[in-house]
């Protein structure tokens, strides 16, 4: 019975994990387009293929961090249309479910049958689904499934969107083919990863280093430092563009940007006393099992040696209070652990029911299962239980994006949001919106994208060099004091806004500003747009 088991299974090898990819596409899902972080990551890619006005956007004209990836988006775009960019983050799903499967493998306690095959399959496609993360909202509150799959500090590999950080998958596409017995292809992998997004340059460096740790054991020096050279040599321009291209102005200038970046803009990242909270211990705990786990491969020493880096790292990095270390993110690489350890205590699980369960009873519920879990994932975000944005915002841009003309800047209101007192990080995509018909001054991260329109500055979308990071932050000032200012006649804020070629303003109900130099030209329930007169001048201030 096992010779039969295992022959059959020989015969799926192919079709069983490509079938059960693709159903793991369908249940995880993904966003409309213009979600979330996609507001920073498709600006310079849609504004070099032409969309709309943002090629007179200031961010959009600042250096871009991720040339390849805009690269990328402009000529789908320009080629194909918004579809191709869907298409895209469906095949590295695809590629993340495959890279799971290809290194679980290497466990020796994988499924033998086809049976726990299957559960194995239907278990990582209901841990990753849409449908069982909506029902821990909506049961709990809390969104717990997010973190079998996301890294601590609220860093992952997939989430809603395309954006660079998704190729990051390619990082377990490295240590698939590592289990292969191909080294030259993991490290073609891991400069991959870090050409779309830099930011895995130090975890990339880490598994690289754990990889040549292991071959130097296995099969000696040579094909380890040719592995570690083939990497080297593959990631010495992208190491050159970020030194060229965001190397520091003067280090007076750098150490501010760094400052702000890390402790005002995204200190849910970088903070560690604000991310690391009991469910960061438990996922700390969860991927040492999970290294433990691998300990009878070949891949264990690679985990090892890369997770000490990282943890030796991290704690220099809370030591020193470093913020330039913060932002290398030494913590990142458990955006690979947490999925690991993942797989391979669902491989534990299945290897266990096959050999508990019939294998027909087994083989069929494993199919409903993940069958019904990608339907209900699919029907349930179709019925807006996900990816939710504020119906108020909606009919902003939707006005606006009818309105708008070229050579038009429009003013938001934004400001800096005080420092979260709170611990942990979550993960909002399955939320519900509280109060989809308010004003939220700390939003409009669409307005770019959705609208087309130029803008002078919004908190959300960032640039990284150090010059414009500073250039950023005078520009978020300005516009909370602008917004904080009633009367900018007599204040000298007209006279602030046409230096800055402000042509209309956007004005949420609540914020009490008035000028005699614009007119209303759009009213929408949540917002007000107003028009700066072409007649308008500067007037004395009392």
């Amino acid at each position: 019975m096992h010779e039969l088991s295992t022959s059959r299974c020989g015969k799926c090898g192919f079709w069983l994990p490509l079938g059960a990819a693709l159903l793991f596409m369908a249940a995880h899902t993904q966003s409309p387009h213009f979600y979330s972080n996609q507001n920073q990551y498709y600006l310079h890619g849609l504004a070099l293929a032409g969309y709309g006005d943002l090629t007179h956007d200031w961010l959009a004209n600042t250096t871009d961090p991720t040339p390849l990836f805009s690269g990328l988006i402009a000529v789908l775009y320009r080629s194909i249309g918004m579809a191709a960019l869907w298409a895209v983050y469906a095949g590295i799903q695809v590629v993340y479910f495959l890279s799971l499967w290809h290194i679980g493998r290497a466990l020796p306690f994988f499924p033998r049958s086809i049976a726990g095959q299957l559960a194995l399959a239907a278990g990582v496609i209901v841990l990753h689904s849409a449908a069982i993360r909506i029902a821990s909202v909506q049961l709990c509150g809390v969104d717990y499934p997010w973190y079998g799959q996301a890294g601590i500090a609220n860093q992952y590999l997939l989430g809603a969107v395309l954006q660079p950080s998704v190729f990051g998958v390619l990082l377990l596409s490295s240590l698939a083919a590592y289990c292969a017995h191909r080294p030259t292809l993991a490290a073609f992998c891991v400069v991959g990863a870090c050409g779309l997004h830099s930011t895995y340059l130090l975890p990339g460096a880490l598994l690289v280093v754990g990889m040549m740790v292991g071959l130097s054991r296995e099969r000696g020096i040579g094909i380890a430092g040719r592995t570690g050279a083939v990497a080297l040599l593959g990631v010495m321009p992208i190491i050159g563009y970020v030194l060229v291209r965001f190397g520091p102005t003067d280090p007076e200038t750098f150490a501010e940007s760094q400052q702000i970046l890390a402790w005002v803009r995204i200190p849910h990242h970088t903070r560690i006393v604000q991310w690391l909270d009991g469910i960061a211990w438990l996922q700390i705990g969860g991927m040492a099992g999970g290294i433990l786990l691998f300990r009878r491969t070949r891949l264990f020493p690679v985990l090892i040696v890369a997770t000490t880096g990282a943890v030796i790292l991290t704690i220099i990095q809370f030591t020193t209070a470093s913020a330039t270390l913060a932002l290398l993110f030494p913590w990142r690489l458990s955006v690979v652990l947490v999925p690991l350890a993942a797989v391979a205590f669902l491989a534990g699980g299945a290897r266990g029911w096959e050999r508990v369960l019939p294998a027909w009873g087994l083989s069929i519920s494993s199919g409903i299962v993940a069958l019904g879990t990608a339907i209900a994932s699919v029907i349930l975000v179709q019925q807006g239980y996900g990816y939710q944005e504020s119906h108020a915002e909606a009919e902003l841009l939707e006005a606006v994006a009818a309105y708008c003309q070229p050579g038009e800047q429009y003013l938001l209101p934004t400001r800096f949001p005080p420092l979260s007192q709170s611990r942990g990080s979550y993960s909002s995509t399955f939320m519900t919106k509280k109060s989809a018909d308010t004003a939220n001054i700390f939003e409009l991260q669409r307005f770019r994208l959705a609208t087309g329109a130029a803008v002078s500055v919004d908190f959300k979308s960032i640039p990284y060099r150090d010059r414009d990071v500073l250039e950023w932050q005078r520009r978020v000032a300005q516009a909370e004091r602008w917004y904080a200012t009633p009367d900018w006649d007599t204040s000298g804020v007209l006279s602030e806004i046409l230096r800055a070629g402000i042509t209309h303003v956007v004005v949420p109900n609540g914020v009490s500003v008035r000028s005699s130099q614009w007119e209303l030209v759009l009213t929408v329930p949540a917002y007000r747009v107003y028009r700066i007169l072409p007649t308008a001048v500067s007037l004395p201030t009392e």
